[in-house]
Formats: structure tokens, C-alpha cells, sequence
């Protein structure tokens, strides 16, 4: 009996710290996985060691990549990178564009979601109107979406110039592309 109590002990214990691991698909504020706003470029190997990222691994040192490419193990890229040049040998991130869909927010927002997901699960803080999109800033989780204006009513796709409001985009509009900032946090 006793035996069976320490069991049930030591499984409790295994279940309650595995529950405090990060995923490594969440989308959060600041974070895309195991990534977040202190982590340098050259961690990125390590970190994303299932993934491919050839630009990384054939530049050189003095070479200043504005754009970081990961793919993953089946060739498809699923991560672009742009660095943050904070000086000389700091280069952390600045921006993630989320291409592959098993990236997601704990309330199911991915690349594949559509406007509804947002609508009913995020504040939208801005909606700006350019030629060809709309592109919603959603500050809680520190991302932008565009939307294509393909898809919304015909009176609002050709004014760059009209205001558009989150209840005239349809629920079923796709996610055109996804970014995720990341903000410089103090040490």
C-alpha cells in the first residue's frame, strides 16, 4: 500500500512539472516557442536543432543578414527571421513572419486561422487600410495579421482611404500573413 502511495507521488509530481515546460509552437507575447526577446541569433542553431537554417549556417560574421530562412524537416519553409542589430555582437530578434501552421496561440490562432478566430478570441487594437490588405494589430499576443482585401465586401477593396471596421471583415477571411514582434526587454 505504501508502495502504491509513493507511485501515485512521484507520477503527480512528473505530471505537475511537465505542465510548466514551454511548447515549442506556442505563440505568446514575446515568445514564438522556445525563442523570445533576449534570444541571440547565434542560439538559433541550438535552440531550433530539428530545423534547417542554411542562410545562418553559410554566412559569415561580417555579413549582415536582414533576413533569417528556417526550414523545417521536411524542406518547407516555416519561419522567416528578421535580426535586431542591437551592436556589434548582440543581434537578437526583431520580427518572426509565421508560415507553418503548427505554430499557435493558446487560444488557437495560427497562420491557417481565419478572421473569426480573431474576432471572438483577441482586441483588435488598430486596423489600417492599405492597397491591397488590411493589417490588424493584435498588441496582447504582440502580432500583426494581414488580411488580402480580396475578401472583404466589394465598397471596401478598392479605397485605401475608407475605415474599415473589424465587423465588416467577413469571419471567413483567411490570414494572409502572420508576424509576431518581439520588443527589446531589458536584461
Amino acid at each position: 500500500m505504501r508502495i502504491l502511495s509513493l507511485f501515485s507521488l512521484l507520477i503527480a509530481a512528473v505530471c505537475s512539472s511537465c505542465s510548466h515546460t514551454v511548447s515549442e509552437t506556442l505563440i505568446a507575447k514575446n515568445q514564438l516557442g522556445l525563442l523570445n526577446s533576449n534570444t541571440e541569433i547565434e542560439e538559433l542553431k541550438s535552440i531550433l536543432n530539428s530545423d534547417s537554417i542554411p542562410n545562418l549556417e553559410s554566412s559569415t560574421n561580417r555579413e549582415k543578414l536582414t533576413e533569417i530562412e528556417v526550414y523545417d524537416k521536411k524542406g518547407n519553409l516555416s519561419l522567416l527571421i528578421e535580426p535586431n542589430y542591437q551592436n556589434d555582437s548582440l543581434i537578437t530578434i526583431d520580427e518572426i513572419q509565421i508560415l507553418d501552421p503548427k505554430y499557435q496561440t493558446k487560444k488557437g490562432l495560427s497562420v491557417d486561422s481565419n478572421f473569426k478566430v480573431i474576432y471572438e478570441n483577441y482586441k483588435i487594437d488598430n486596423i489600417q487600410n492599405s492597397i491591397s490588405s488590411v493589417i490588424l494589430s493584435l498588441n496582447e499576443i504582440g502580432a500583426y495579421v494581414v488580411i488580402d482585401k480580396k475578401h472583404l465586401p466589394s465598397e471596401l477593396r478598392f479605397d485605401s482611404e475608407v475605415k474599415i471596421e473589424a465587423n465588416q471583415i467577413p469571419d471567413e477571411a483567411p490570414i494572409r500573413y502572420f508576424w509576431l514582434r518581439f520588443d527589446s526587454l531589458p536584461d
